[in-house]
């Protein structure tokens, strides 16, 4: 199976290069998962100069795909290449630059999936690249300012007392829905905020919850509360786990 993902892979690398804007494709992280995994896909960030393919291009290029089809919200395509699942995403060079050189004054680029965009920048397989730009990119990420991490982690704390404060209320007022919508909100920042204290680019969802226990530094009971929050167990009704999640926020204030 390893072999299909690796022909497949350099087969769409080989289509996407004939893309005269394209500079460089990185293969992610979510093909090292096993192929029978549902969580397997090959995902795909094609970095562009100047403007993307259209979608009929882009259709016609993989005209042999199964069940094509494309996101108007981002220039992303999705489709079966003989039996596994592809995603690939255009992404304009110009943009990354402007975020990555200034990165402080780009903090809205980073406030719905956090450090991810970064993350993907630096742990996915380099499959093409036409100039040197995804290596200078690379070792510009790996040497962020202080000043960086320190607005990301004021901006996530601030996101995680917010939704504290929801889920306060919506665990006192029984109101279910509102509960879960806080709960999940102040999970994501408090993911965040423990990302960035360890200086370290969030992952994808799928993989937060096994690296967040991998952190070095992690606030004392950290592990234990975080399971009671996420897991489901009738001894954690909502109003005990608006109780852990206060508990858990007071203890990162220590790791300022």
């Amino acid at each position: 199976m390893k072999r299909k993902v690796e022909r497949i892979s350099a087969a769409i690398v080989e289509i996407l290069k004939t893309i005269p804007e394209v500079d460089s494709i990185l293969l992610n992280e979510s093909t090292e998962t096993d192929i029978v995994n549902p969580y397997f896909f090959l995902s795909l960030d094609v970095y562009c100069s100047g403007s993307f393919p259209d979608i009929n291009k882009r259709r016609q290029l993989f005209e042999n795909a199964g069940a094509f089809e494309s996101s108007h919200v981002n220039v992303k395509d999705r489709f079966f290449m003989e039996d596994l699942p592809v995603r690939i995403e255009y992404k304009e060079k110009n943009r990354i630059d402007t975020i990555v050189n200034d990165n402080e004054g780009n903090l809205w680029a980073f406030h719905d999936n956090g450090t991810y965009m970064f993350y993907r920048i630096q742990n996915s397989l380099v499959m093409y690249q036409n100039s040197d730009w995804i290596v200078n990119v690379r070792k510009k990420i790996s040497n962020l300012p202080e000043a960086f991490w320190g607005a990301l982690r004021e901006s996530s704390m601030r996101s995680l007392e917010h939704y504290l404060v929801d889920l306060n209320s919506a665990a006192l007022n029984s109101d279910n829905l509102f509960y879960i919508v806080s709960l999940s909100g102040y999970l994501k920042y408090l993911c965040s905020f423990m990302f960035v204290i360890n200086r370290k680019f969030e992952p994808s969802r799928r993989r937060l919850a096994n690296q967040i226990m991998e952190l070095e530094i992690l606030p004392e009971n950290f592990l234990g509360r975080f399971d009671s929050l996420i897991r489901e167990n009738p001894e954690f009704p909502p109003e005990r786990k608006r109780e852990v999640a206060k508990l858990l926020t007071k203890s990162l204030i220590y790791l300022y």
